[in-house]
């Protein structure tokens, strides 16, 4: 049987988490090596390429609640992190092992997480263009990037969603998050937690997506942890998780009005060219 490199990252800060996705992904490039992981972060709130986070979120809030924000390397939308509210994965795989059909590619990833699910008896479906159903609610996303020889796929596995924390953190009003949006959105969106009627621990959760990334690459998991190189390059990386250069790319400070997080030179220099 094959063997999968493998790290478990445990509990980090997400913009530590950010920069392993990235060095990961980069150093494969190189190497052609394919590495599955999981991770969980405390309060976090984890933006897409292209998103724009204050029309996204209420930033105010989301300090307010202590979540930390910070933007990834692939597309999709938010992924939203509450405390102890998910396991989450990524894989970084050969594009030649892979389908070259961008939701073939999610769907046979995301097999992990399908596979998962089998440890309690659910069944999961995967629903284009890249989430994963249990009892036709969503209770995985994922998001995805290529390079030249490899691509990277992280996602979540939910245990224990906090609806109300999300809602009140994203750009909606107040008086809309009320006890029938919430209800609203739990009719889209599932956890372990409701789909088995008892509190999942995230291990047990870490332990169902191991033997997911085992049945569906058909491989024995490896154990590891980051090379010199992976490390080095991961510490250079780092501080483009915390810069609002990068956080705030799209947004450049011309619909900021709370002063949640503050401006740099540069976007403060823009807005003023703005007005």
């Amino acid at each position: 049987m094959d063997e999968l490199r493998f790290i478990d990252f445990g509990l980090l800060d997400v913009q530590k988490i950010m920069s392993y996705n990235e060095a990961l992904f980069r150093t494969a490039e190189k190497t052609g090596e394919s590495v599955g992981f999981l991770w969980t972060t405390p309060k976090a709130i984890i933006m897409g390429y292209s998103q724009l986070i204050e029309k996204e979120l209420n930033l105010d809030r989301c300090k307010a609640l202590g979540y930390e924000v910070t933007r990834r390397i692939s597309g999709g939308g938010m992924a939203f992190s509450s405390e102890k509210s998910q396991m989450q994965y990524g894989y970084v795989g050969r594009l030649e092992d892979l389908p070259y059909d961008m939701t073939e590619s999610y769907k046979e990833i995301c097999g992990i997480v399908v596979h998962a699910l089998e440890k309690w008896g659910l069944s999961g479906e995967f629903k284009p263009i890249n989430d994963v159903l249990c009892q036709g609610k969503k209770i995985s996303g994922s998001a995805q990037t290529r390079g030249e020889n490899m691509l990277i796929q992280h996602g979540t596995l939910l245990a224990d969603f906090n609806i109300k924390e999300m809602m009140t953190c994203c750009n909606i009003p107040l008086e809309k998050i009320s006890d029938k949006g919430i209800k609203s959105v739990e009719e889209r969106l599932t956890d372990l937690n409701r789909a088995l009627e008892r509190k999942v621990p995230l291990d047990e959760a870490a332990e169902a997506m191991r033997m997911g990334f085992e049945k569906n690459f058909g491989v024995r998991l490896k154990e590891s942890r980051l090379t010199k190189q992976e490390e080095k390059l991961a510490s250079e990386l780092l501080p483009k998780y915390y810069d609002e250069k990068w956080v705030f790319r799209y947004t450049r400070g011309r619909t900021r009005s709370c002063g949640a997080y503050p401006q740099s030179p540069e976007q403060a220099e823009f807005s003023s060219k703005q007005r």
